[in-house]
């Protein structure tokens, strides 16, 4: 499966078929436009044999989505109250399956990362902020084992993040243009 965000506010979701061909499916996100989509990891919390994925978009919001057999993508999950975005969600990042959690990260043009988990199944997510930056923040990405985040900014810089026992988010290096 490939999805892909768009700015009619539509996600895209190819799959491949057994005879070669791509079965396409594209459901309303919402009506401003989508940034980012990424797809839940395997084996994640609550995964069963149904897609999951994140999308970002041009509404301020995150949204969980999964792929139901019988009435296709329907949203899936709800934020926790508190923290959000005020500004377009850049991109968001599911990270790997390593910990009982779901985790996903997501930036915004308002200059913040928030990193959102889920602790149990059908659970609500909740934020909190990693960081406010000194410049819109476009791109977030988890390493491998999902234990560090690289966040990408406006202003040139790339910074690393890692949460420590105490869950505390640290920045762990920074590299500047």
């Amino acid at each position: 499966m490939v999805a892909a965000a768009s700015s009619d506010g539509k996600i895209s979701v190819l799959a491949h078929q057994q005879d070669d061909t791509w079965l396409p499916t594209t459901f309303q996100d919402n009506t401003l436009g989508v940034n980012a989509v990424a797809w839940a990891p395997y084996k994640s919390l609550g995964s069963t044999n149904e897609p999951r994925l994140v999308s970002g978009g041009c509404d301020n919001r995150i949204r969980f989505w999964r792929c139901d057999t019988t009435s296709g993508w329907v949203e899936d999950g709800r934020l926790g109250a508190g923290v959000g975005h005020s500004d377009w969600v850049r991109d968001v990042a599911w990270a790997p399956s390593t910990t009982p959690n779901n985790t996903v990260a997501s930036c915004s043009e308002d200059k913040t990362v928030i990193i959102w988990t889920q602790s149990e199944v059908g659970g609500a997510w909740g934020g909190t902020l990693l960081n406010t930056f000194d410049a819109p923040v476009w791109r977030v990405s988890w390493s491998i084992t999902g234990n560090i985040l690289a966040v990408s900014s406006g202003d040139d810089n790339v910074t690393l993040w890692k949460a420590g026992l105490d869950r505390v988010w640290r920045i762990v290096h920074s590299v500047a243009e």
